[in-house]
Formats: C-alpha cells, structure tokens, sequence
C-alpha cells in the first residue's frame, strides 16, 4: 500500500469524528460570545485556520485523484500495448494465412486446417502437436501438408488433437520420385536435419530436379512436393555401387510453421494403404 492510499483511508475514516468535534467546538465558542466577538471569531479563524486547513486538503485530494488517474492510465496504457502487439501479429500472419486459403480452395485434395500448438523442444524439432484429433476424423499415416508441399505424417492420434512426425525426424521415410526423370527412390535421413532421397544406381538425378511423393506406399499420394536436389548425386558411401544418394532441400522451412492442412486420407489410396499395411 502506498503513501497516498494510506492517508486517503484515513483521511475517509476520520473525516466525520473530525468535523463533528470541529463543529460541536464552534458551536460551545460562538455560544459563549457576544456579536462583536463572533465577528472576531469568524474572522480569526477563516484567515488563521479554516482557509489553510482548506487548501492543505484540497491538495491533498488533489495528489490523490491524480495518483489514482496515473494508475488507471497505466493500466490501460498497459491493455493497450498488448493488444497493439496481437494486432501487429495478426497483421503479420494475415499474407501467410490468405495464401494458405487460397491454396485450398484451388487443391484437389481434401483439406483440414490445423494449428500446431506444441513441438518438440530441441535444436532440430522432429514432432509436432496439432489441434485436430480422432474427432476431426483424422487418422494416422494422414499427410500433413503447407502450400509449399509436405512436412510429415500423423503418427499418433488422440480425441482432441494429434502427434506429427516431420520429415526431420531420423525415422522419417517416403517413396518419391523425381519430376523430370521419373526415377524413384526413397527420402531419408542420413545426417542430422540432411535429408537425402536414395536411388537406384544409374538413375537419372540432377541438381536443381524437384522431388514429389511417388504414390507408393500408401501414405503419401502421388505428385506431393518434397523438396529440391541440392548438389550432384554420390554414390551412397553405406550402399557400395548399389544406391546413390542425393540431398534435398524440403520445400517448407518447418520452423516457421503456425499452421498446416491434415491431408484427408481419399479412396483411391486408401486400399493401397490398407493393403501394404
């Protein structure tokens, strides 16, 4: 409590007792003189007394309605500021989130936005949580997709929300293929957040090729965007002359990530799944 809150509580307390003693007091006074002395008392005290006494009230309510506008004003000030700060984030978010919707409205593919609303807490962030689950009727091995193309898959699924493996996770694998050649070949990970696609010997892969989900599988159906060949394929140092190896650059910056669409499982790769499954 403060200096001026505790004198306001005193000043409330006590202000009737004070002025029912003052006035009783003036009373027995003015009572106990004749008309030319209450003059002279009336005059004595307005000048001497009740004219300062006045004033240092006055000041001293004034200092504290000002205390108390200064505090109301920060607290506003304070709302004011944090609302600013969500505005100037919607702000920010509103290209990406309008690009997003307009990817979906034009897709072919059946889509459910979700918001990621935890990760992984590390240096390369491997999974993520989403807020769709079972009663969004989402299901696991469900692509999760941007508009740039793929970032993992379900692999967990709860009432209210679900488990994302990302394509940065070690254990990650897709069948892919590359646009221009056709060659497949499988997207791994060889080193910590490399991933690299492996094909067959001989296969026809350059840099700069863009690699897509090859439909096989089951999980990922075809033509998917994964990523960008980065650098001349080698030959896999763990497969001898049976395999290259080259690194891909995903399509999608997975850290800068809010949002993203479960891709809903479709007919016409469903029984794939089910069967090599």
């Amino acid at each position: 409590m403060s200096i001026l809150d505790g004198l306001a509580r005193i000043l409330a307390m006590g202000r009737g007792v004070i002025s029912l003693f003052f006035s009783v007091l003036f009373c027995l006074v003015l009572l106990s003189l004749n008309r030319q002395g209450k003059q002279t008392f009336h005059d004595v005290m307005v000048s001497t007394f009740l004219y300062p006494a006045q004033i240092a009230l006055s000041a001293v309510n004034r200092s504290i309605e000002v205390f108390s506008e200064h505090e109301t004003l920060k607290a506003e000030n304070a709302e004011l500021r944090v609302e600013s700060d969500l505005l100037r984030q919607k702000l920010a978010a509103l290209p990406r989130r309008m690009s997003l919707d307009a990817w979906s409205d034009t897709s072919e593919w059946r889509l459910k936005k979700a918001l990621v609303i935890a990760e992984q807490p590390s240096r390369f962030a491997t999974a993520w949580i989403i807020n769709l689950g079972s009663a969004d009727s989402v299901e696991i091995n469900m692509p999760i997709l941007t508009s740039h193309g793929v970032v993992g898959k379900v692999v967990k699924c709860f009432v209210n929300h679900s488990l994302v493996q990302l394509m940065s996770d070690p254990n990650f694998r897709a069948a892919v293929s590359v646009t221009r050649s056709g060659a497949r070949g499988i997207l791994e990970f060889w080193k910590v957040d490399q991933p690299v696609a492996r094909f067959p010997i001989g296969s026809d892969v350059l840099q700069g090729d863009t690699v897509v989900t090859s439909g096989m599988g089951g999980v990922f159906p075809k033509g998917l965007r994964v990523g960008t060949v980065n650098g001349d394929p080698i030959v896999d140092p763990d497969q001898g002359d049976i395999l290259i190896m080259a690194k891909v650059t995903p399509s999608e910056n997975a850290n800068l990530v809010e949002e993203v669409f479960v891709l809903m499982r479709q007919a016409q790769y469903q029984v794939l799944g089910e069967v090599l499954e």
